[in-house]
């Protein structure tokens, strides 16, 4: 298919003009983009620049491509990560431990998936609702998930809510990120929210981004590179004020912030966590383009460094793979410059990815079982941020594979 763009010229959240650019890695094809064999030849590419508005403090990217172009055949099922599968039910565990909704009360996942985070909380205690455009959304609906397939904005949730009720608990994971019109977006959560519901937003961190090297979180999905500051802003705007914030360290694409938010009026105390992190935020010049000037020069030392021990394996006679196949690791591999030559095949176990190639490089995605029969001693992990799991677990590594580690320092392990 055909995809669309625009250029964003001015900051989704205040408006201002005042965008300077700090990393461009190079024209890239949207990054779930996975394509058969016989497509090889009319992928499209655009802009991947990420650049900071000095209003706000946002970073966004510089060129949009659209959302329903992306998201028309979406190849992404969160359910096919068993990692995540834990991490959400441990969200939802917290969630009904800290605000206790009554029996019957309504729940509702933005951008729900195949119904990852629909499926943690007990069956038939609540009204449990999804809304996902994507194809994806297919998967819940199968899993037996009421799911509205549409794109959340203002009108979203004013329908929504005349058709359910006002909801107990909003949450967004890996959502926000996405949208474009992210004011339109907050309007409907706030005409959502029951007057003391609470709004649940998770997103990789600009600051983690930005000092631990994370590049290949910037793909034309992620608009935006999100930290408290210009959040605090598009909320205030919005009748709605951010009550409690932490840190995790696995999310969807690696370290994550989760947000809770509710209406300005709602019975929440703001915890202490709100002004520590806009204080630490300030401290380090989330607003100041003078923070990220060497951002572009140390994720190119990283990349010059993944490659000398990809191409030195190969010169040595080993055989190398990657392993994973999220939409992220495609930035990793595009501005890499990966080929056949340096990486044989992709290990993926899920089934909507096996069989195609990925986009730009145009490796072969193959299942994990196929993966082993392949000779390769090495695999670029592009599913990092679950090393800890695959070092673990993978059947690759049990069977005497090395994983090459990208972050935070390139490595191979087990060493």
């Amino acid at each position: 298919m055909k995809f669309r763009s625009k250029i964003r010229s001015t900051c989704r959240i205040c408006g201002s003009s005042d965008l300077k650019p700090y990393l461009d890695l190079g024209p890239q094809p949207p990054s779930n983009s996975f394509i058969h064999p016989d497509e090889a030849g009319g992928e499209q590419r655009f802009p991947l620049v990420v650049q900071l508005c000095g209003g706000c403090g946002l970073s966004q990217l510089s060129e949009v491509v659209a959302a329903k172009d992306i998201f028309n055949d979406y190849a992404y099922l969160s359910s096919t990560s068993k990692a995540l599968v834990r991490h959400y039910q441990g969200m939802v565990d917290d969630l009904l431990k800290a605000f206790a909704p009554a029996t019957g009360r309504l729940v509702i996942d933005i951008g729900c998936n195949d119904g990852i985070t629909l499926s943690c909380y007990p069956a038939r205690k609540y009204k449990l609702v999804g809304i996902e455009p994507s194809s994806a959304g297919d998967y819940a609906v199968k899993a037996g998930f009421t799911v509205e397939k549409r794109f959340f904005d203002a009108a979203a949730g004013r329908d929504i809510r005349a058709k359910y009720g006002a909801a107990s608990i909003v949450t967004a994971t890996n959502v926000f990120a996405h949208v474009d019109d992210i004011r339109s977006f907050t309007e409907g959560v706030a005409k959502l929210l029951a007057n003391d519901g609470v709004f649940v937003i998770e997103f990789p961190y600009l600051r983690d981004m930005v000092e631990h090297l994370y590049f290949d979180t910037i793909y034309h999905e992620h608009l935006s590179y999100l930290a408290l500051t210009p959040l605090v802003r598009l909320f205030s705007d919005h009748g709605l004020k951010p009550f409690k914030v932490q840190h995790v360290d696995v999310g969807a694409s690696g370290p994550a912030l989760r947000l809770q938010v509710c209406l300005r009026e709602a019975p929440h105390a703001t915890d202490n966590s709100i002004a520590e992190t806009l204080a630490a935020e300030r401290a380090w010049g989330v607003t100041r383009v003078e923070t990220y000037s060497d951002f572009a020069p140390r994720v190119a030392a990283l990349r010059d460094e993944l490659l000398c021990i990809i191409r030195g394996l190969n010169e040595s006679g080993r055989k190398v793979g990657a392993y994973g196949a999220p939409a992220k690791g495609n930035t990793m591999l595009n501005y890499l410059g990966m080929t056949r030559g340096d990486i044989v095949a992709v290990a993926e176990n899920s089934t909507i990815k096996i069989g195609k190639l990925t986009p730009g490089t145009h490796l072969p995605v193959v299942s994990d079982e196929d993966f082993l029969r392949l000779g390769i001693s090495h695999a670029l992990l592009l599913t990092w941020n679950y090393a800890d799991f695959f070092l673990a677990n993978s059947d690759f590594v049990k069977q005497g594979g090395k994983f090459i580690v990208p972050f935070p320092c390139p490595a191979v392990r087990p060493s």
